[in-house]
């Protein structure tokens, strides 16, 4: 019977035959899925396709969910202050020998000036929420290197401040990778490598002269550089055959790394790739993977007279020159960058404003002072020079007259003294307005006006504004009948009795003292608090 069935073709078999056959055939399925080849490797991840500028360096920037708050020219103009969105960079703010330096810090600056308003930075460390922030009104501007994107629909932006392109980073081939790095640099990373990498991989790349040689090369990029979609477009270009490594690093991390043979390629912004080349003397800045880019200002949509007032200004100094010697200044002058790279006193690197810090912090304790507001005094007082002389016959790092040096029995030129001495005076004045000025944040303005033009000069402003109805412990109202005080009229008023005096002299004294602490508060971290000592 079996016999017959199973040689009889057109005999259906049986159900117990069939499912046997079913079964076979679902073991074999996964088998033979395992044999298809593998499909080619993904385009790495793109970061930040937003529409939004991005910074040069930093996060990438997150479109603002905050609708933006109403703040244009005219309400910053009552104000009498700019706020402005900052981010740290090696070329456009940050301090240098206790000096607020930077392309767009100097350029924004002007501006203000130039419009009589107060610049006030404020420094965003993580850079996806500035627009965020600048929505919500804690900044009128930001300026962050932001290379423009089309499209833009999230904020606004400026007329192009300057343009660069992205260029393919990598060591020549004359020197070996170390030879790079000046000495300072060279005892820096050699004690890095040691205390934290412990073993050091040396990468042997070849030198392209094409973007399409990067081909079957590795390419290290921050993960929110504006040139990582440039990069993918050439890759995908090449079939998919560039590997693309994103990390978490700076582009000036990053090329310091390529110069010490730790990686062979990056991508970076061309003017600061060939201002690397003047610290890294083994760099190749060659070739160009894409256009150059706009740099830009951004600001809220709701903000258009405040954006064509900017783009105005910007065009005149366009026009003037202006712009094209700040650009020579942060961006061609490849000596002056590489002496602020390996210099102590770039302290946004080292956190050291000068060489005297120690004795800023050791006297600040006298008035109870921020050793950051001593040393912004010093440094309005005279760069920080110990030898400075003033047209008055002023003396010293702190600027001390030599009648008041006699009564204090101290040398003006010794650093150390002419810094104890001034924090003694701080003191003395203090003691004097306190009753009168019980808020201490106003009374730091009348004491560094009193240091400046002399305590009379000070108090005959105070009773100018009591005479007027003004209130005279606030020191704007102050300030305004100080600048009064070289007018006839006001100086020979029975309540004066130190006569005339240039008041605007104090007055800038005081703010640009104030602007200048805020700055270094920014860039050094806040130290305990002291006692008021005598």
């Amino acid at each position: 019977m079996r016999n017959s069935e199973l040689g009889t073709p057109n005999r259906i078999r049986s159900p117990a035959r069939l499912w046997i056959a079913v079964a076979l055939i679902l073991i074999a399925l996964p088998a033979c899925e395992r044999r298809v080849p593998p499909p080619r490797k993904a385009t790495p991840r793109v970061t930040n396709r937003s529409s939004v500028p991005k910074p040069i360096e930093g996060k990438g920037v997150k479109p603002p969910a905050t609708p933006p708050m109403s703040r244009d020219l005219d309400a910053i103009t009552r104000s009498r202050a700019l706020n402005v969105l900052f981010t740290f960079n090696s070329t456009g703010y940050f301090i240098y020998r206790g000096q607020t330096m930077g392309y767009e810090y100097d350029l924004i600056n002007l501006f203000a000036r130039d419009f009589k308003l107060r610049l006030n930075p404020i420094v965003i460390r993580d850079s996806k929420v500035l627009f965020e922030k600048l929505n919500r009104g804690d900044g009128d501007v930001v300026a962050a290197a932001l290379a423009a994107t089309t499209n833009q629909t999230e904020v606004a932006m400026t007329d192009t401040l300057y343009s660069t392109a992205p260029v393919v980073v990598q060591r020549g081939g004359a020197k070996p990778p170390e030879s790079g790095a000046p000495p300072a640099v060279a005892t820096a990373v050699a004690r890095e490598q040691k205390e934290t990498i412990p073993q050091t991989i040396r990468v042997h790349a070849r030198l392209i002269t094409t973007p399409r040689e990067l081909a079957g090369q590795q390419v290290h990029m921050p993960r929110t550089s504006p040139y990582l979609r440039q990069l993918l477009e050439l890759n995908n270009e090449l079939n998919n055959d560039i590997e693309v490594v994103e990390v978490d690093e700076s582009s000036d991390r990053l090329i310091q790394r390529l110069a010490e043979g730790q990686i062979g390629y990056t991508v970076a912004a061309e003017n600061l790739a060939a201002l690397k080349a003047g610290e890294y003397t083994n760099l190749v800045i060659q070739p160009a993977i894409g256009p150059p880019q706009p740099i830009v200002w951004a600001l809220r949509h709701n903000s258009p007279a405040l954006l064509k007032t900017l783009n105005d200004w910007l065009a005149a100094k366009r026009r003037s020159g202006l712009l094209s010697a700040l650009y020579r200044k942060y961006f061609l002058d490849r000596r002056g960058f590489r002496q602020r790279a390996q210099s102590q006193y770039l302290t946004s690197e080292t956190g050291t404003l000068s060489p005297y810090d120690n004795w800023f912090r050791q006297y600040a304790k006298i008035p109870g002072w921020d050793w950051r507001l001593v040393a912004a005094q010093a440094y309005q007082e005279s760069k920080f020079d110990p030898q400075a002389h003033s047209w008055a016959g002023a003396l010293g790092l702190m600027q001390i007259m030599p009648i008041t040096a006699h009564q204090m029995h101290i040398n003006p030129a010794n650093p150390q003294q002419s810094i104890e001495a001034a924090c003694r005076y701080v003191w003395q004045l203090d003691d004097t307005w306190k009753a009168s000025i019980p808020s201490g944040t106003e009374r730091i303005k009348f004491i560094l006006a009193s240091y400046n033009v002399g305590l009379g000069h000070v108090q005959d402003a105070v009773r100018l504004a009591e005479e007027h109805g003004d209130n005279a412990k606030s020191w704007d109202d102050v300030a305004y009948w100080l600048v009064r005080k070289s007018s006839r009229a006001v100086y020979n008023d029975p309540v004066v009795k130190h006569g005339f005096a240039r008041g605007t002299e104090p007055v800038a004294y005081v703010d640009a003292i104030l602007s200048q602490w805020g700055n270094y508060k920014e860039f050094i971290k806040e130290e305990p608090a002291v006692a008021p000592g005598r």
